[in-house]
């Protein structure tokens, strides 16, 4: 397995609170490596499934993480409402 690489800590833990807000006690973590010419843009996938929650929703937010600050589309912060 190979290690996701150069993940901003910002948003990953900004989008880990919002999940833990709206009711998450766990998650599930994909990832996958892209080695492109101007550098590495590493992209994490984080699931939780209805299980997982304490209120019975479901919550899916797939985020590119690159240099930038990762951020939420109006789409996914209603969904997580």
């Amino acid at each position: 397995m190979e290690p996701l690489r150069k993940i901003p800590l910002e948003g990953l833990i900004e989008i880990l609170t919002n999940l833990f807000e709206e009711g998450a006690d766990y998650i599930d973590i994909s990832g996958q490596q892209d080695n492109r010419e101007e550098g590495p843009i590493d992209v994490i996938k984080i699931t939780v499934r209805p299980e997982y929650m304490s209120d019975d929703s479901e919550v899916e937010i797939e985020v590119d993480v690159q240099e930038d600050k990762p951020t939420l589309s109006e789409d996914d912060i209603n969904e997580l409402i």
